[in-house]
């Protein structure tokens, strides 16, 4: 019999048929038995409930981390679910999750905006005992109502070791790779997970870096140890490789020998030496930094860069890598500092050892073991950081550049004759012929990625030559409140000894940010300063992660 079109569709709705639960209170079972598929007209689906649990299966015989996973969609929204086993309570899910497959299965349901219909959360079977166990959710709705759904048995058998699992999130099916691509996901285990492998054409090509931060996979497995930081990730070299279609695969390792193979993609590799051009960043300064000099009043007293006089210099410092179309062929020639487009810099033409930093500067090859574990295959990477001195005097005096805003880069070139600007940031050059000078300082915690939840201690330092009157703190833009500041810091004096210690011994902030107000995830956390002139300078910018769901 020839399949039509709309035989086709039908067969999809019966193998994807969710149980429609007229609203109101009262207790249900979400899921039941395959039927006959519910074909309701979208007007009719404002009085019903659609639910569908995926996992676990009524039945099932689970053991470790057991995930509880489906999608439910109601006009009156869904503002909590919860899970119960055995009648007690045992978390709730993360709402919002992305079901692309329901919206394609019921496309009407993008008119009432619900294109994040599914949940996810789990249970530690661990904590209960062996034997019959029944579950269901209660999912409780905008209108404060609530209702139970999918009552279904498990049995729990704490003998098997349940393998690792997780996710690979790139590669993507069929994706196009060069040079260094990021090979990314999460992995958990009832127990440990102790390495990742990352498999090419069936052979290990490499281990992953664990410990990243995943405050999403903590909210769906808040049981699971380490859920926190589940991510995995590994800068993967693909010039190593020929260019053509490979497979690529992840393979995960717990602490008692059992694995599994999370994803696999086929990918395409092309390497050229044109699309190896050189990366890396400059990690100080931040954006919109002040370079600030003195001597603006007596132009005529300069007499050529000052090797003692911390107030002329600047420094910038970073990394840098690069990879070849050959394995051998790879690694960084040279290094150019420039400002407003102009080469102010050279490395390593203008390398020298610099007393006042106690440093090499204008130099290459500094260590940096935390690039080396990001990017353990690429030439070099253990010596990737750089710095560059910059005498502002020099190009305010000399050079002729104005005060105000400028363009600050870093450019590399690589053995093949290929070169990339790194990144370019804004700087702002500043001089006292202006009364008012800017501050500066820095940010100790968060710490870069850090997981915060509840009231948490926002610290650093900042200081101003003249009177400093308010530091604001800043999350995603806006002003959340102001730091105590004036504080004690004798590891400033000590970190700073070429800085006056009458600015140093009392620049300390701190303040209590409370993180329940923000949306768990990522957000950029801004240190701004204010002086008695009423100028602002931006001190610090840090990126940090929220998770208070379950805490």
């Amino acid at each position: 019999m020839r399949k039509t079109a709309f035989g086709i569709a039908l067969i999809s709705l019966v193998l994807l048929t969710p149980v429609l639960v007229q609203a109101g209170g009262g207790r249900g079972v979400g899921v039941k038995a395959p039927g006959p598929a519910v074909l309701s007209l979208p007007a009719g689906i404002p009085g019903q409930t659609m639910f569908w649990l995926d996992s676990p299966q009524d039945g099932a015989v689970v053991s470790g981390i057991v995930p509880v996973t489906g999608w439910v969609l109601d006009n009156r929204e869904v503002s909590n679910i919860d899970l119960y086993v055995d009648g007690v309570f045992f978390g709730s899910a993360d709402l919002n999750i992305p079901r692309y497959d329901i919206v394609q299965a019921y496309p009407w349901i993008l008119q009432e905006n619900h294109d994040h219909p599914g949940f996810s959360t789990s249970f530690d079977a661990g904590a209960l005992t062996n034997g019959s166990h029944t579950l269901f959710v209660r999912v409780t709705f905008g209108d404060g109502s609530a209702q139970d759904f999918a009552e279904r048995t498990v049995t729990v058998d704490k003998g098997i070791n349940q393998p690792p699992f997780g996710e690979l999130e790139l590669p993507g099916p069929a994706q196009p790779m060069d040079s260094v691509f990021p090979v990314t996901g999460w992995a958990l285990d009832d127990t440990m997970v102790t390495f990742v492998e990352i498999l090419v054409d069936g052979e290990v090509a490499g281990n992953a870096e664990l410990g990243m931060p995943r405050p999403d996979v903590h909210n769906r497995y808040p049981d699971a140890p380490n859920s926190a930081n589940a991510g995995f990730v590994r800068m993967f070299n693909t010039s190593t490789l020929t260019n053509g279609v490979h497979t690529l695969a992840v393979r995960i390792w717990d602490d008692q020998g059992a694995s599994r193979v999370i994803g696999r993609r086929f990918v395409q590799v092309f390497n050229n030496g044109r699309n190896l051009a050189p990366f890396g960043r400059i990690e100080w300064p931040i954006s919109d930094h002040y370079m600030y000099i003195t001597g603006c009043n007596n132009p005529g007293g300069w007499s050529g860069p000052n090797l003692n006089d911390y107030s002329e210099w600047e420094l910038i410092s970073g990394w840098a890598l690069d990879v070849g179309s050959r394995t051998d062929d790879g690694g960084v020639a040279f290094l150019q500092l420039l400002v407003d487009g102009t080469i102010q810099r050279e490395i390593p033409q203008d390398y020298m050892y610099f007393p006042l930093f106690k440093m090499d500067v204008n130099a290459y090859g500094l260590e940096r073991p935390d690039i080396h574990r990001l990017f353990p295959d690429v030439p070099n990477s253990k010596d990737s950081g750089f710095t560059f001195a910059l005498n502002v005097k020099e190009l305010l005096f000399d050079k002729k550049f104005p005060q105000g805003l400028h363009y600050l880069s870093v450019r590399a070139g690589d053995r093949e004759g290929y070169w990339s600007t790194l990144m370019t940031i804004p700087v702002i050059f500043d001089c006292d012929d202006d009364p008012d000078r800017p501050s500066f300082g820095d940010i100790y915690t968060p710490t870069v990625l850090e997981r915060t939840s509840g009231t948490y201690e926002v610290s650093g330092w900042a200081n101003d030559y003249d009177i400093l009157t308010a530091v604001h703190i800043m999350v995603d833009g806006v002003v959340v409140g102001d730091a105590d500041f004036y504080l004690p810091s004798p590891e400033v004096t000590d970190r700073y000894p070429w800085i006056p210690a009458s600015l140093t011994w009392r620049s300390g902030y701190k303040y209590e940010l409370d993180t329940t107000k923000l949306a768990d995830g990522p957000h950029v956390l801004v240190v701004r300063t204010e002086d008695a002139w009423g100028s602002q300078t931006y001190v610090g910018q840090r990126t940090f992660i929220v998770d208070n769901l379950n805490h």
